[in-house]
């Protein structure tokens, strides 16, 4: 595979009128796994729901093979799964509450935990007309709560960010 000359461009959390949604396959979607300072494990995992490319993106693609510079924008929309592996003396009372984003951020006890990678992975899809779209999701910062899930496991928010690469078939 061969990114040729074709730039993907990045589209903002609004989709665009004139994006089409886009059929694809999921080749590999990985746990990635983090050590945190506090001993506990983090668990995360991207798993993509949508892929939504510019309607003519069947032109570009057959235009990018002669010409350089062209351009062509990408949407995704996608969710992290979040678990983890405490040790004890880090559980607490099961709690079934369902908290918001901003009473989690309220309940912040450890801030921006410092974390090393254990096994962090790149998803694979394949996309019709021989795209394949290569994902990383890594988190930025995590912070532990005072709150706990129904199994007294201790809630972190975790900001992450997303990497992505886009290959064409050199068809």
């Amino acid at each position: 595979m061969s990114s040729k000359a074709l730039k993907i461009m990045p589209v903002s959390p609004e989709l665009p009128k004139d994006f089409v949604f886009v059929d694809f396959e999921v080749l590999r979607e990985g746990w990635n796994r983090y050590k945190l300072e506090d001993e506990s494990i983090l668990k995360t995992k991207f798993v993509l729901m949508n892929i939504m490319l510019e309607k003519n993106y069947k032109e570009i693609m057959e235009r990018q093979k002669t010409e350089k510079g062209l351009k062509m924008g990408i949407g995704f929309q996608s969710h992290i799964i979040v678990g983890v592996e405490a040790p004890p003396k880090l559980r607490g009372e099961p709690d079934t509450k369902t908290y918001s984003v901003e009473e989690l951020r309220s309940s912040i006890v450890k801030e921006d935990l410092d974390f090393e990678a254990v096994t962090e992975t790149w998803n694979f899809y394949a996309l019709e007309n021989g795209i394949t779209i290569k994902v990383r999701n890594t988190p930025i910062s995590v912070s532990r709560t005072n709150k706990f899930d129904k199994q007294g496991l201790p809630i972190y928010l975790v900001d992450s960010t997303a990497d992505m690469k886009v290959a064409l078939s050199k068809k």
